[in-house]
């Protein structure tokens, strides 16, 4: 499991400036869909993220994309 800070970045002040707030927003809500047993996350071999709804939707998670695979 990935940890990911769930403080509010625009009023916590000890995140750095530089981070890409899309994407640590949209990891944030996935750490909140696996921590609600919603789905799971693995990292494939390629090191790219696979999440698992438990809707049966999967989504590969890239470095700068999103894609839906089923």
């Amino acid at each position: 499991m990935i940890f990911i800070r769930t403080a509010s970045p625009p009023e916590d002040r000890s995140w750095p400036e530089d981070l890409d707030w899309p994407k640590v927003l949209l990891m944030t809500e996935v750490a909140r869909v696996v921590q609600d047993a919603r789905g799971e996350v693995t990292q494939l071999d390629s090191g790219t993220l696979e999440l698992r709804l438990a809707t049966g939707e999967i989504y590969h998670l890239g470095e700068k994309t999103v894609t839906r695979i089923a």
